[in-house]
């Protein structure tokens, strides 16, 4: 039997990665095109706000359930929570008005790197994680 709120929890913070990321890959190839609109703020962030609050509640609840866990764990988790901290920053900083569109695509660049990263270190603490 599924224990819904552990399950809840668990769809909220993979859901919320996948909309942020993907709305930041998203983005990112729009401004390599040149079609980035000049302010995304209006509608991006909120947006961000709430995915970026909603990974960080849900990402300490999931790792409160996993423990005790082995020290490798907390190695990669250490370096994926940077990793998320950077995506955060980054993502409140790009949707600020003041924000030039050339400035945006490097940032949008870093993003999506840093992006792909944290969903690396994702699938190897699972791995680590159920061992």
């Amino acid at each position: 039997m599924i224990d819904p709120i552990p399950f809840a929890a668990r769809v909220a913070h993979i859901l919320s990665a996948v909309l942020l990321l993907g709305g930041l890959f998203y983005a990112w190839n729009l401004s390599k095109h040149n079609i980035l609109p000049a302010q995304p703020d209006k509608g991006f962030r909120p947006a961000v706000w709430i995915l970026i609050l909603v990974q960080f509640i849900t990402g300490v609840y999931n790792l409160m359930l996993r423990m005790p866990v082995p020290k490798e764990y907390h190695m990669l988790f250490g370096v994926k929570f940077l990793l998320v901290l950077h995506i955060a920053a980054v993502s409140i900083l790009m949707v600020k008005p003041a924000t030039t569109p050339e400035k945006r695509g490097r940032m949008l660049q870093g993003l999506a790197v840093s992006g792909i990263l944290v969903i690396v270190i994702s699938a190897a603490l699972r791995a680590i994680g159920n061992a």
